[in-house]
């Protein structure tokens, strides 16, 4: 249990086989984002008592999902531990892999059940991922139950400042229909009701993913502000509970299918396939989760379905009626938008790259591996695997300390570190590019390295 909660973060080995799309894993570490408080704990089939938890393992039983990382903090020693974590949320049940400082792989899976955090995965002594969430005496398992904390979540992806009203939709040509080769298309009449009835403010009631059922807490802290979602004529906006940030997805509908279909465009330019129904006051929404997934012909997600279905439920609006509305001020012209100088440009383009920094990447070099974790508040922490075991040195080495970016350069200056002798010292290296999975840096001792972002 120790060894868990010293190093409750790490790499996951995501498989090669099922790979996530980049609306999965976004959406995923949207979920995991934020403060959570570990309710319980079972490990080899022993119950953690609550207070033990607290006084010993996990200050205020209390850890934080951020950026890609977990911190905790040692209730005896003070001491604040954050490592790296990545996940695979395709996989059935969805996969994460654990990493201690002394290179343990801890394979495990977590879900979310109801306003819950499940996460169950082997201790180290044990190499095989868990296939359920039960830790039985003699398993090698620990079964962590944790609840969100009143702290806004940090919300991973692009924002959007569009209006749902002004959202692009997909284009005819691109949008696959299951209809049914010559049956008869929307009329004007029918497109203009639905999207009236389609318009305005919703209410998440649920949403079903993939046989995970979320709960309404959930939704309201993690995923929508207040669980409310916006319908314009041609868009769809939520507000991010973490960011305050409106972010947006297009839509297409076709009323005169049956059951009536819709297609949502994403931030990534992918078009996800699904059919819509309203019920009463209520809505349902079933969609695909990625762009080669089938449309669904009904109304469910269950496990390994590969589908997301959205209940929702209509708000009132408040809006005055036309005959007390005052009449609306002349809109003034628009002003155009001042040019940016080269300076301001050139300052965006370092937040930018700066801002792609943070994370968890890795290298290999002649003297082994590198894992780095790059974090917003300008601190970092490394841990090098050493390719060959020296007699008398540990197999892996620690460092930390504080980075910056400038001028295309990267600067990590090392404060803290398990090897006296690079203690001070400081990495140069200039950034020739970066992408979602590569960094290539110029390091004026070694070449050309390549680190790829662990995910």
């Amino acid at each position: 249990m120790i060894g868990l909660l010293v190093t409750m973060a790490g790499i996951v080995l995501v498989q090669d086989d099922v790979r996530p799309t980049a609306t999965e894993l976004r959406r995923a570490h949207q979920m995991l984002a934020g403060a959570w408080t570990i309710i319980s704990a079972t490990d080899d089939g022993n119950e953690v008592g609550a207070d033990l938890l607290r006084r010993k393992l996990v200050k205020d039983g209390r850890v934080v999902i951020k950026n890609r990382t977990v911190t905790h903090e040692n209730p005896e020693t003070g001491e604040t531990l954050v490592n790296a974590f990545t996940i695979n949320p395709a996989r059935l049940p969805r996969e994460i892999n654990l990493n201690s400082i002394d290179d343990r792989t801890m394979p495990g899976i977590f879900k979310f059940d109801g306003d819950e955090l499940v996460i169950c995965f082997a201790d180290g002594r044990n190499v095989e991922r868990p296939t359920d969430f039960e830790s039985k005496p003699g398993s090698s398992r620990i079964v962590l139950h944790l609840k969100s904390a009143a702290d806004k979540a940090v919300i991973i992806g692009d924002a959007v400042e569009d209006d749902p009203d002004e959202a692009k939709a997909p284009p005819a040509s691109s949008v696959a229909s299951t209809r049914a080769a010559g049956a008869r298309r929307a009329t004007e009449a029918e497109l203009n009701r639905d999207r009236d009835l389609l318009g305005g403010r919703w209410r998440f009631l649920s949403i079903q993913d993939d046989g995970e059922n979320l709960g309404p807490e959930l939704i309201r802290t993690k995923m929508a502000e207040d669980g409310v979602v916006r319908v314009g004529s041609r868009g769809i906006s939520v507000v991010s509970p973490g960011d305050e940030q409106k972010r947006l997805w297009a839509y297409r509908i076709d009323p005169a299918a049956s059951p009536k279909e819709i297609d949502l465009i994403t931030q990534f330019d992918t078009i996800l396939k699904g059919v819509y129904t309203f019920e009463g006051d209520r809505l349902m929404v079933c969609v695909g989760k990625s762009e080669d997934d089938p449309r669904p012909l009904d109304f469910d997600a269950p496990a390994g379905s590969r589908r997301v279905l959205y209940t929702l439920k209509t708000i009132a609006s408040t809006t005055p009626t036309v005959a007390t509305r005052p009449a609306a001020a002349p809109r003034p012209e628009p002003r155009p938008e001042p040019k940016s100088s080269p300076e301001q440009e050139a300052r965006r383009r370092e937040q930018k790259i700066h801002d792609m920094i943070v994370g968890s990447w890795s290298t290999t070099d002649s003297k082994g591996g590198l894992v780095t974790v790059f974090r917003s508040d300008g601190t970092f922490t490394s841990t090098r695997t050493l390719a060959r075991k020296r007699l008398f040195e540990p197999p892996t080495k620690s460092f930390n300390g504080a980075w910056t970016f400038g001028q295309s350069n990267l600067t990590a200056r090392v404060t803290g570190t398990t090897d006296r002798n690079m203690l001070g010292y400081s990495f140069i290296g200039r950034v020739q590019s970066i992408g979602d999975e590569t960094m290539v840096v110029a390091d004026v001792t070694a070449g050309l390295r390549t680190f790829r972002k662990l995910r």
